[in-house]
């Protein structure tokens, strides 16, 4: 759009890419600031439990924004109920709303604008969408030249980290979908350890410690790690042993825990960004490193998880429905 965008929400090498956590675009020409824009919504969430799954979105939200070093500056939100003459259905918009209203107002970021749609369900059936508090972010990016994105950049010998604690939080997350669990954990959130994690993870990449990064949503920790992989069609070695020891494998893959980056940090560099982040009082773990091969492996400890190569795994992500 009038030739101002930086980061297209497609992002990578040219052929091979993969989506980004937040388009960003220039809007003076005389000036390198920058607008990142980015909207998030997991209606699985909300269904399970409205005032958390409303307080996931903004979360969602606000770790787009960082990932490509813009500051969360305000909010829009489009909320999709049912029929709001039912308890159960007016439960559910007032418990979002509820949700909406606490990060949004711990993390001084403002709603500026919304819209509420009602009625959105079949009265013959007697059904009705799940609660769905879309919620539009933008964010500040002080000089557009600095951004981050999603594709790893360089092959053999880059280090991979999890910056925020992975938990047994699986309720509505894609894996119980796919294995047809009901129920479970919705991912809860703390205001206060998001700013704290915000705040360190863009001194990082301020001190141009990161090379990529991304930010941990649908499918966990698995999906994400391919994600930033098909973007620079580059493989890694991986290793999940650090990684809550408490937790079972599948667990430490796929969990959708809130206040969750992958990324990537310039080997030289290890060694100081490790020290920031744990100063800032942040939760961050090793899990592995970049590698020559275009393949991705995942192990914990000395379990094989994952073995495939790259050509396998964009197959399954961009390939049709089945």
């Amino acid at each position: 759009m009038r030739a101002s965008t930086v980061l297209k929400p497609m992002q990578g090498v040219i052929g091979k890419q993969t989506h980004g956590d937040a388009a960003v675009i220039k809007p003076l020409e005389e000036s390198y600031k920058g607008l990142a824009i980015t909207s998030d919504v997991n209606p699985s969430f909300c269904k399970l439990n409205p005032f958390w799954g409303a307080a996931s979105a903004i979360d969602e939200v606000c770790r787009n924004l960082t990932a490509v070093g813009a500051v969360p500056h305000s909010l829009a939100d489009c909320l999709n109920f049912g029929n709001p003459e039912k308890p159960d259905r007016m439960g559910d918009f007032y418990e979002c709303c509820r949700g909406l209203g606490y990060m949004a107002s711990s993390l001084g970021v403002p709603f500026v604008s919304g819209n509420v749609s009602f009625y959105n369900e079949s009265a013959a059936m007697d059904e009705s969408i799940p609660p769905t508090p879309a919620v539009l972010g933008i964010g500040i990016c002080e000089d557009v030249r600095e951004c981050i994105t999603v594709d790893v950049k360089e092959a053999d010998g880059n280090l991979l980290y999890v910056i925020g604690e992975t938990k047994a939080e699986l309720g509505g997350s894609e894996y119980y979908k796919l294995r047809h669990v009901e129920g479970g954990v919705v991912p809860r959130t703390e205001p206060e350890v998001l700013m704290q994690s915000m705040n360190a993870l863009r001194e990082a990449m301020q001190a141009v410690l990161i090379a990529s990064c991304h930010d941990l949503s649908e499918g966990g920790l698995g999906v994400a790690v391919c994600e930033m992989l098909l973007g620079g069609d580059i493989g890694a070695s991986i290793d999940l042993a650090g990684v809550n020891p408490e937790l079972r494998s599948d667990y430490k893959l796929f969990s959708e825990s809130n206040t969750r980056w992958v990324v990537e940090v310039w080997r030289e560099e290890a060694e100081r960004f490790e020290d920031l982040i744990k100063e800032r009082s942040v939760y961050v773990t090793k899990i592995g490193e970049t590698v020559g091969e275009k393949r991705v492996g995942i192990c914990d400890r000395n379990k094989e998880l994952v073995n495939l190569s790259l050509d396998d795994v964009r197959e399954a992500w961009s390939g049709k429905l089945r």
